[in-house]
C-alpha cells in the first residue's frame, strides 16, 4: 500500500512534520484519514480549541509531493470513538 504524509500547517507555516506517514489504499482513503484527524487530532479537539481552526493537513504522497489540504475546520466526527494513537512527529 502507498504511504501518505500528513503535515500540519498554520497560517505562519509548518507546525508539525509527519516523518512516519500512514499507509492508505489510495488518495481517496488518505483524504478520509485526513478528514478524521490522521491520528493527530479530532473533530472534538478542534471544537474545544479555537486556535486549531487555523490549522490544516497538507497531505503528500510517498515522494512527499503535495496532493491536497484539509482544513481542521472540515474534520469529521469519528463515529467509532476509538482511542487515537499518537504519532511520532517532530516539531
Amino acid at each position: 500500500m502507498p504511504r501518505y504524509y500528513f503535515d500540519v500547517l498554520s497560517r505562519s507555516g509548518l507546525v508539525c512534520q509527519d516523518f512516519q506517514g500512514l499507509e492508505c489504499r489510495d488518495d481517496a482513503a488518505a483524504l478520509a484519514v485526513a478528514r478524521h484527524g490522521a491520528g493527530f487530532t479530532s473533530h472534538d479537539d478542534c471544537a474545544r480549541n479555537p486556535q486549531l481552526t487555523h490549522y490544516l493537513f497538507s497531505v503528500a504522497d510517498a515522494a512527499h509531493r503535495p496532493l491536497f489540504t484539509v482544513p481542521f475546520t472540515e474534520l469529521e466526527p469519528d463515529q467509532s470513538q476509538a482511542p487515537r494513537r499518537r504519532r511520532g512527529a517532530a516539531h
